[in-house]
């Protein structure tokens, strides 16, 4: 469903028209809980080569920056703000991957 907020451009009419509109939306759609996942070729496919960058990126990191470094501490430092980072990332690509956009 098309956001109503394009049609009630008034600060005003704002939340008259919101409250207005939000009765016809089934209540159904607002309490499910399942995981959303869309299978088409594309989206997996994109999924796919990003997850294969951020373990690429894992890759050159560790064993051309960090194990080759001779300083520890920035070794170690710096693998771990970057693995945090990664996490994170793959993550959040995660969790929008499996959320669905309407809800």
């Amino acid at each position: 469903m098309k956001s109503p907020v394009h049609r009630c451009r008034d600060v005003e009419s704002q939340a008259a028209c919101l409250q207005t509109e939000q009765q016809y939306i089934p209540v159904s759609q607002h309490t499910s809980s399942s995981m959303w996942f869309i299978r088409d070729a594309c989206g997996i496919v994109c999924g796919v080569i990003t997850w294969m960058l951020v373990f690429y990126a894992e890759f050159v990191v560790l064993f051309v920056m960090l194990l080759p470094s001779k300083n520890l501490t920035y070794s170690l430092v710096n693998g771990t703000v970057f693995n945090t980072l990664a996490f994170l990332a793959l993550a959040s690509h995660f969790r929008a991957m499996c959320t669905d956009p309407v809800s």
